[in-house]
């Protein structure tokens, strides 16, 4: 194991932290670095190098690296662009004012609208919505300051969330999940494939989205950090029985995942906790979190899920920390659907880095400003 995953990845974290990285060093070492002493980890991922700058306590200050010098600093809140655009903003906002390092878009609806394959054909998501830069643009041999800015990284959902907002939608067998389409062809639509009064949409058009197929589309959209299609139950259901399925389909279908990941040297597939709010000594948390310690040297990274739909904040707050108690230091921790400020906080300081929730753009797009 090597201290950074990636040939450039190394050279980033020494030119970054003035250090001199050596083969064979420990997944985790105690560096000094400017008079301080951090802690670094790594794991081997051909796709993503995970630095640790600084911890306290459980929270920590962390930079993912990913391909084509994309640098994403935690903690970090991901905006929503589920169609490949985050609604009322430009490609040059994204990067340039808010300065936006890293986006979500939704596999499911780029899969109904556009279509993968033109995303692909197109040359990947980041060129077809502005956030690639253009190398061949230069100023005095140099790239253009303004032109070099659009860097930013891409995360894609695999679907499984819609499993929940579009449930009446959808049949869940072990082959996958089939949707009925909420779209229209003039249909504009986000996250929770409701309509803008919140009523679900109805059409004729049926999806099927198997582990292989979620892959395959996640591969042509080409995102930084693509997620496994994991069996999602509403953390408020009464169903002991549903959850238990859930949680060991979740792996299985994870190998399905694994299998058909055709690009992992560019494209990091990161699995997904579930197991609902069960949270006692060899509950389905554990259980989920015992079956990825088995495929750990497949995984990259790791979300949490199956939260934030209406449980108690104390229920909540007790899966986010055994989760990140039990998930490894060396690897990116994302909480799904988490955008609330104080949860942000709360949540930070138990350990988690990356969060995404549509709720600040939804909330602007109907005349709501957040001041505080």
């Amino acid at each position: 194991e090597r201290i950074c995953w990636r040939k450039d990845a190394v050279t980033l974290v020494a030119e970054e932290e003035e250090l001199v990285v050596e083969a064979g060093i420990s997944s985790s070492a105690t560096m000094l670095l400017s008079g301080k002493r951090v802690v670094v980890f790594s794991k081997v991922s051909p796709a993503l190098c995970f630095h640790v700058h600084a911890v306290d306590g459980y929270a920590r200050a962390c930079t993912v690296h990913l391909p084509e010098n994309r640098r994403i600093p935690t903690p970090m809140f991901m905006p929503v662009g589920t169609k490949g655009t985050i609604k009322s903003l430009t490609p040059m906002e994204i990067y340039e004012e808010i300065q936006c390092p890293i986006i979500l878009a939704n596999t499911y609806h780029l899969a109904l609208q556009p279509g993968t394959e033109l995303i692909r054909d197109q040359g990947g998501l980041h060129k077809f919505m502005g956030l690639k830069p253009n190398t061949t643009t230069t100023t005095n041999n140099n790239i253009n300051d303004d032109n070099s800015k659009r860097n930013t990284a891409i995360l894609t959902d695999s679907g499984g969330f819609q499993m929940v907002s579009l449930l009446k939608l959808a049949e869940i067998t072990e082959e996958g999940v089939t949707f009925d389409s909420p779209y229209d062809d003039d249909d504009d639509d986000d996250d929770d494939g409701n309509d803008d009064d919140g009523n679900e949409k109805k059409s004729n058009k049926r999806m099927l989205l198997r582990p292989e197929d979620s892959i395959v589309h996640q591969n042509n959209i080409g995102a930084d950090i693509i997620m496994a299609l994991d069996d999602v139950v509403s953390s408020v259901t009464v169903d002991d029985d549903r959850y238990r399925l859930a949680t060991h389909r979740t792996l299985r279908w994870l190998d399905r995942c694994f299998q058909a990941h055709a690009k992992p040297d560019t494209q990091n597939l990161f699995a997904i906790v579930q197991g609902g709010l069960d949270t006692k000594l060899g509950g389905l948390r554990e259980q989920c979190l015992a079956g990825f310690r088995l495929r750990d040297g497949h995984i990259p990274g790791y979300a949490i899920g199956g939260l934030a739909g209406g449980e108690s904040k104390d229920d909540f707050w007790k899966v986010v920390h055994q989760c990140c108690q039990a998930l490894p230091d060396d690897k990116p921790r994302y909480l799904m659907g988490v955008g609330y400020p104080l949860d942000l906080v709360i949540c930070t300081a138990l350990g988690v880095d990356m969060y995404y929730c549509v709720y600040p753009m939804r909330t602007v797009r109907f005349s709501v400003a957040l001041t505080e």
